[in-house]
């Protein structure tokens, strides 16, 4: 498959688009902060065939926010699925093709931004957790291809840490899956926000001050040493005793 142009990408792969424009009820918020941001939603843990999620936990996957908003409401039956699903094929096995569209999505939607004079960021993973070293073209990864870009991500892989090191466009969210504890208290400790989902969010939490996490997904706009606290959206699974939500 060769990338030409969007059109020609949308009519080959019946996609309407990879990524949207401050579209879902998360990102219209950067709206009232003069900012777009564009986001992509992969198919989340194994769901394409392909695994997404490398540190997800048993207890995160059963209630992953794949299935809240207007998935959730399995709207025109399974189509968000399937789509997300057919973009995360792409991704594995036509990857060039896939980035040339991505990167001609992230380009006219900074022209987009630039004429209302906002600002612009990028966050490549709504659901899915992959590094974006693995977002390469011609071989340089994403944040290389566009230096003067503002990409954000949150993470349950905690070596990737290190990649704050090396970009200075990219800033990243630890997040607490139920079961890795440890890290989310080294994490703190290095000044590295973590962010934890609650059934009720406090003030405080583990000895560290919580922040309001849903006012806005613009987390590096945070300061560093805090909790980001998220409040447990409604998934299709009921919720149970579950160690990844705080009750």
């Amino acid at each position: 498959m060769n990338y030409i142009n969007k059109a020609q990408a949308k009519k080959l792969t019946g996609l309407s688009f990879l990524g949207s424009v401050s579209a879902t009820t998360k990102h219209q918020k950067s709206i009232k902060y003069n900012e777009l941001t564009y986001s992509l939603y992969l198919a989340p843990a194994k769901m394409s065939g392909y695994e997404v999620c490398p540190k997800r936990s048993k207890e995160c996957t059963s209630l992953c926010l794949n299935h809240s908003g207007m998935n959730r409401m399995n709207m025109k039956g399974d189509m968000i699925n399937q789509s997300r699903i057919k973009k995360t094929k792409l991704f594995f096995e036509h990857h060039e093709f896939f980035m040339n569209w991505l990167i001609d999505e992230i380009k006219s939607a900074k022209v987009k931004a630039d004429k209302l004079g906002y600002k612009f960021s990028v966050r490549l993973n709504n659901t899915s957790d992959l590094s974006p070293e693995s977002f390469i073209l011609d071989g340089k990864n994403i944040l290389q291809l566009l230096p003067k870009t503002k990409f954000y991500d949150y993470t349950k892989v905690y070596d990737r840490i290190e990649l704050l090191k090396k970009y200075k466009n990219y800033d990243l969210t630890y997040s607490f899956s139920g079961n890795n504890f440890q890290d989310c208290i080294s994490a703190l400790n290095n000044k590295m926000r973590v962010a934890v989902v609650f059934k009720k969010v406090p003030t405080n939490f583990w000895g560290y001050k919580v922040i309001d996490g849903d006012a806005y997904d613009m987390r590096y706009y945070d300061k560093k040493n805090v909790i980001v606290g998220l409040k447990y959206k409604n998934v299709r699974k009921k919720l149970t005793k579950n160690s990844f939500v705080i009750e």
